[in-house]
């Protein structure tokens, strides 16, 4: 991949929406950047209560994940008992609620890959992982325990950025999956059209079959040339909602090469679970971590 494909497309989640969850984000290394997004982590906001201790909120939290095409590493602790699970989510192409239960104390730590990003590291054909989330022993190269336990130790969340990057760094010198020219031109085609060109258009540009083109992403990205451009307009389309102001529905349509003011409402609550009016009302939650400014963690909460 190519770090200069991040500046075309900036996936936005909604994070930070809960008074009671806390959410970071922050780069990775320059060598890394071409093929991870961001390292992130949420969880509980402690309060102190007079004995001086903390303790968890009592509320429990609830957070809509938009697909994005990302892949991502999910290290999901409890620093107070000491358990921790390790997994890998491929590919989604519908929206989903992530739910933590009220009092508990489970954080995520993640590296969130860019697309195609993740492909570097595992060497496995994507499609395999599409829409699931699998324990990551199974699946990752190497010493992937080693890490999860050094990351529980860590002190804080610069620590853990810190041990992961790290070891992305050293597992990317060791393997052997060569770039993908490819790969980065029909990425770059699909993000400058903000994901209205077509497949048989992406094919005949880079001369090559449909077939070809189809096998391409399920090894990289883990779906189809088409249901990725379908994320990526969807994508698109909320990053006018977000620029805020009035917004002309028929005009937000025919911008992304929707047929009409319906079809652009049916594909929207495909992949955001409400209509555009519903996200509209929620742009002041969605996390941007692109368009962070300073070059320190973004903690987002409302």
């Amino acid at each position: 991949m190519d770090p200069l494909l991040h500046s075309l497309f900036r996936p936005l989640q909604v994070n930070g929406s809960d008074p009671y969850t806390y959410y970071i984000e922050q780069k990775p290394s320059a060598a890394l950047r071409a093929y991870v997004a961001c390292y992130w982590e949420s969880g509980p906001v402690t309060k102190e209560v007079p004995e001086g201790n903390m303790r968890v909120s009592g509320r429990e939290a609830v957070d809509r994940v938009l697909p994005d095409g990302c892949t991502d590493i999910l290290l999901e602790y409890d620093p107070v008992s000491k358990h921790q699970e390790l997994s890998y989510c491929g590919t989604f192409t519908h929206p989903f609620v992530s739910t933590r239960q009220a009092g508990s104390e489970t954080r995520i730590f993640a590296v969130r890959f860019f697309p195609g990003g993740a492909h570097y590291f595992h060497g496995m054909p994507t499609y395999l992982f599409t829409g699931g989330n699998y324990r990551l022993e199974e699946i990752w190269p190497e010493n992937v325990e080693i890490i999860g336990e050094r990351i529980l130790e860590a002190r804080d969340f610069n620590e853990r950025v810190r041990i992961m990057d790290q070891y992305l760094n050293q597992l990317l010198l060791s393997r052997r999956t060569s770039d993908c020219d490819l790969m980065k031109n029909l990425l770059h085609h699909i993000f400058v059209s903000g994901g209205s060109v077509g497949v048989k258009e992406l094919a005949e540009r880079e001369t090559i079959s449909e077939r070809q083109l189809n096998r391409k992403f399920g090894q990289w990205i883990g779906i189809s040339p088409k249901k990725f451009s379908e994320v990526v307009r969807f994508q698109s389309v909320l990053h006018s909602i977000q620029s805020g102001g009035s917004v002309d529905w028929t005009g937000l349509a025919l911008k992304h090469s929707f047929f009409d003011q319906a079809h652009l409402i049916r594909d929207f609550r495909k992949f955001y679970g409400a209509s555009p009016l519903t996200a509209a009302k929620d742009f002041r939650k969605l996390s941007d971590f692109y368009n962070t400014r300073s070059g320190t963690p973004a903690i987002l909460k409302i």
